[in-house]
């Protein structure tokens, strides 16, 4: 009895310490909400003109992108090619979110922009070229950008849910590219 009433308390504090340490990773917002930090080889700089051409690679994606700036605003078009294991393990794109994040000089992310959800439930056979064409209007503080994504592909049948149902496999993969600030 006296060692049952010991796991009790020690499972229940252990529950407690997880749902403090939640509480307090939740505070910050998202990952990349103004006030993070991006690394420097993240940041793709903004250069006056254009248009500039670039690539920004993952092991999950490329983004083949141009962009031009014409103050006070940013004109960026691109095609997402993901990587050849995606397709070939998998049947369908349940979503890919691609977003883009402004930059000051030090790397602290201004503002952060959704440009275009792809996918939703989409056969890769019939999905199609994964382009994008956005403005946004820069700040006079935006020296650069920088992307994030986040995506989920399935295998089989079943139910839509976030675990393994019956024969269905959902994978889960992104790249938001953050880290703390230097202290």
């Amino acid at each position: 009895m006296h060692s049952q009433k010991k796991t009790l308390i020690a499972s229940r504090l252990l529950m407690l310490f997880l749902l403090i340490n939640l509480c307090i990773a939740c505070v910050g917002g998202s990952s990349l909400s103004p006030g993070a930090w991006v690394e420097e080889e993240d940041r793709i700089p903004v250069m006056d003109g254009g248009p500039h051409k670039g690539s920004w690679q993952t092991r999950d994606l490329s983004i083949n992108y141009e962009y031009q700036e014409a103050a006070p605003s940013l004109q960026i078009t691109g095609v997402i090619e993901l990587a050849s294991y995606i397709p070939m393990g998998f049947s369908t794109l349940e979503h890919l979110r691609l977003n883009i994040h402004f930059l000051e000089a030090n790397g602290i992310v201004l503002d952060t922009k959704r440009i275009k959800a792809f996918g939703y439930r989409r056969f890769f056979d019939l999905l199609g070229e994964m382009s994008f064409n956005s403005r946004f209007d820069l700040t006079q503080d935006t020296v650069a950008f920088a992307f994030s994504y986040h995506g989920r592909v399935t295998e089989g049948g079943g139910s839509p849910t976030f675990s393994r149902s019956g024969d269905r496999i959902d994978w889960e993969f992104w790249k938001v590219p953050r880290r703390r600030p230097p202290k």
